[in-house]
């Protein structure tokens, strides 16, 4: 059967910003994503960036998240964590984004 028509990127993105605390998770996951993958990051705020991704995606961190609402409350520690150390260079990618 083909489902393609009822799934759109769009259409996923909005649904887990729905999810109570998860789009932000997500926004954030994706402006860590956009750092990395930007050539002007220094390699030190790269590291930081696939550290805090990794840890996201990985499914057995700390606490696994197949626990209900505790398995993304530490992932999500960690990318609030991972953006504070960033500091000015976070706020450099969100003034960027801000721009375009």
């Amino acid at each position: 059967m083909d489902y393609s028509r009822h799934y759109s990127g769009r259409k996923f993105r909005h649904k887990l910003k729905n999810i109570s605390g998860i789009g932000q998770l997500v926004d954030q996951a994706g402006g860590l994503y956009g750092l990395l993958r930007d050539p002007a990051t220094p390699r030190w705020v790269k590291a930081t960036c696939v550290g805090a991704l990794g840890y996201l995606i990985l499914p057995t961190d700390a606490v696994a998240d197949i626990i209900p609402v505790a398995g993304y409350l530490d992932d999500a520690g960690m990318i609030t964590a991972a953006i504070a150390s960033l500091g000015s260079q976070w706020q450099r990618r969100a003034d960027q984004s801000a721009a375009d």
